[in-house]
């Protein structure tokens, strides 16, 4: 199956998700083009997807210049706070924000370069030791934290999780369900944190079922993936 096939297949997987679930907004697609070649960045932008996902700044930037297309930019992968000035100036999204020092100097080095930036918290809802993400009674507080910052250099627009590591759909809904209803909590303090970006290859039918505006796909779409092997 070529890259425009898989695209045409997840979409009308998430348009099916959709109309399940009884809903009438829309669902963002990112494509996650980690470890593919600009190429197939290319590929996919011709086929008609719009934005695409990296997970480490080192590969992505190369890529995206590259690549040269008017696409958005969504860093999806852990942001350390050494590499946030390089993620201000590179990506439109970053989904990864899990402390106020990240939050903070990001939104200095977007507002310094006349940029604003969307970012999305961080939460892990598994619980899982592996997974980034602040756990889920800390991010209201962080959201409380970075608040002053909305609309100076960075936009809070949302929530971030990845779902349970090898989980049944029931494991996966409720992880999406719980993120879904810090959102809501978060939404009292900024009106404008809306997105909930859940939901990947294997589970973004189940987190558009509970709510997910954002999916990020990638093996559905560019196939699989091969590591080198320094890879992080």
């Amino acid at each position: 199956m070529s890259i425009s096939d898989n695209l045409s297949r997840v979409l009308e997987s998430i348009e099916s998700a959709r109309i399940e679930a009884g809903r009438t907004d829309r669902v963002t697609l990112v494509g996650v083009s980690k470890t593919h070649p600009a190429s197939a960045v290319r590929a996919a932008f011709a086929a008609g997807l719009t934005d695409f996902g990296e997970n480490r700044i080192q590969e992505a930037l190369p890529k995206i210049a590259e690549a040269d297309i008017l696409a958005v930019w969504h860093l999806v992968g852990h942001l350390q706070s050494n590499k946030a000035k390089k993620a201000a100036l590179a990506f439109d999204w970053i989904h990864s924000i899990d402390s106020h020092e990240t939050g903070t100097l990001v939104a200095r080095a977007a507002d310094q370069a006349g940029r604003s930036v969307r970012i999305l918290l961080e939460v892990n809802t598994s619980g899982e030791e592996s997974k980034h993400g602040v756990p889920p009674e800390r991010a209201l507080p962080l959201a409380e934290a970075l608040a002053p910052l909305d609309g100076r250099g960075i936009v809070i627009a949302g929530l971030m999780t990845v779902g349970p590591l090898g989980g049944d759909e029931a494991a996966n809904r409720r992880a999406f369900a719980l993120l879904r209803s810090l959102r809501d909590r978060i939404q009292s303090l900024i009106p404008g944190c809306s997105e909930l970006s859940m939901g990947m290859s294997g589970d973004f039918t189940s987190a558009i079922l509970e709510g997910s505006t954002m999916v990020r796909v990638g093996s559905a779409i560019f196939g699989a993936r091969t590591y080198p092997e320094a890879a992080q």
